[in-house]
């Protein structure tokens, strides 16, 4: 009875060995599957915050130049917002990789759901990202024709993340936001067509404008800010930040109408106009009401949904 009784034991004993070793999947296949869904989760847990910023309005201006030609077969249109989602996709991936390695102890306090914050991913898997990511973010902007505005994004994440860029308003916000803008708007638009002179002129201004408002993302990070040692503009104001930043987005419509931002190549662009403004004016309102986290988000949410809306307008008004 005994001997039976180990002999069943060392039976099941070997079974579960078994099943440890013998792969009973075809190929190996739901470990592939399994492995695909794990990376397109990473993807999401670094980048989701940041689509309104990115992807979003890549595709839409590559949208606005293919609606500027005069025909656009189907292949091309295709082809076109193949490329730009695939392009931007790499764009801001490559970036939050980067800014979250740069940014852990912050993150434990402002954003503990991040992957590296969490746990999740450990920072020697997101090198490998980042590196990978890069690389592939190259090769396709040099095989795209748009390696200039690829190289560019890489050195201005690459100094924003790993050389202090990211420490000061004036680097972090003045600087890297708006290169960030121009390295989305000219490709976005170079992957269908020449840029023009008119397009340089209001990439310039749209990016520069992005700039100088970009410092409302600040306001809810500041205790994380405070600890890793950035001297932000809401840091560096303190309680004047504000009204000092409320004062800027109401006068940047005034500024943008006064260059001639918005052509009108057709009467409702107008009323955009007037809307894109009333929206700068409820941000305002947003910034100077604002004081919890959650809400300061919501804010900086609202500033890429404007951001969005000017590219709407030639995508809609070619």
């Amino acid at each position: 009875m005994v001997a039976t009784l180990k002999h069943t034991e060392d039976t099941q004993k070997l079974q579960l060995a078994t099943d440890d070793i013998v792969d009973n999947s075809i190929l190996g296949f739901s470990y592939i599957s399994d492995a695909i869904e794990h990376e397109l989760r990473v993807f999401w847990e670094f980048t989701w915050r940041d689509w309104s910023a990115s992807l979003i309005p890549g595709a839409m201006h590559t949208i606005a130049a293919l609606r500027s030609l005069d025909s656009a077969p189907s292949d091309l249109v295709f082809r076109s917002l193949t490329r730009s989602l695939i392009y931007f996709l790499l764009y801001i991936y490559s970036f939050d990789i980067a800014n979250q390695i740069n940014g852990v102890a912050e993150d434990r306090i402002n954003k503990p759901d991040r992957p590296l914050a969490s746990g999740r991913v450990t920072l020697q898997g997101a090198y490998v990202r980042w590196y990978a990511t890069t690389a592939l973010y190259l090769a396709l902007g040099a095989a795209w024709g748009v390696l200039p505005w690829s190289a560019l994004w890489v050195l201005n994440t690459t100094y924003n993340s790993f050389f202090g860029g990211d420490k000061h308003w004036v680097t972090k916000n003045l600087g890297f936001m708006t290169i960030g803008a121009f390295c989305l708007i000219q490709p976005s638009w170079e992957l269908v067509a020449p840029l023009t002179p008119h397009k340089w002129r209001w990439a310039l201004m749209l990016s520069a404008a992005f700039g100088i408002v970009a410092s409302v993302q600040d306001m809810r990070d500041v205790e994380g800010d405070k600890i890793s040692g950035r001297r932000t503009l809401p840091i560096v104001l303190g309680s004047s930040f504000r009204w000092v930043m409320a004062a800027i987005i109401c006068a940047t419509p005034a500024v943008c109408w006064q260059l001639e931002f918005l052509q009108y190549s057709h009467w409702l662009v107008g009323y955009c106009g007037v809307l894109l403004t009333l929206a700068m004016f409820y941000m305002a309102y947003r910034v100077l009401h604002g004081g919890s986290r959650a809400y300061d988000h919501k804010t900086y949410m609202v500033f890429t949904y404007i951001y969005c809306g000017c590219i709407a307008v030639p995508m809609l008004f070619p």
